[in-house]
């Protein structure tokens, strides 16, 4: 995967969690063909690890049809970008829940600084 394509991974962490776990589902399946390519892809790696077990990066290549390294570098662009997953000693990945992120203080002051941001980016 290309460097800048990980950066924006990286820049859009906040951005990524809230999407996954503020907005219903539903919007998130309009809004998802609509972004960008690196972040649908980081989307759907998280929607693996998203379950009750955790899951190896050989086994959400697999379910992403993604090879292993382009999936590791996103999940460790994620993680760089400061969102907590729990890695078991087994290499398995699992991210933590809305809550216990330390990327977010609640969701209220994630949502005003995303829209923050975003006006800022439009001038």
């Amino acid at each position: 995967m290309n460097q800048n394509s990980l950066d924006k991974i990286r820049s859009s962490a906040k951005f990524i969690l809230w999407f996954r776990s503020v907005l219903p589902s539903e919007i998130q399946q309009i809004i998802r063909p609509y972004l960008d390519q690196p972040y649908r892809l980081a989307l759907n790696i998280l929607d693996c690890c998203d379950r009750d077990n955790a899951i190896t990066i050989d086994a959400i290549a697999q379910e992403t049809s993604l090879n292993r390294e382009t999936t590791r570098q996103v999940l460790k662009a994620l993680e760089s970008g400061g969102m907590k997953f729990n890695v078991s000693r087994a290499r398995s990945w699992q991210i933590l829940d809305f809550d216990s992120q330390p990327i977010v203080d609640n969701k209220e002051k994630l949502t005003e600084e995303l829209r923050l941001e975003t006006s800022l980016n439009q001038n």
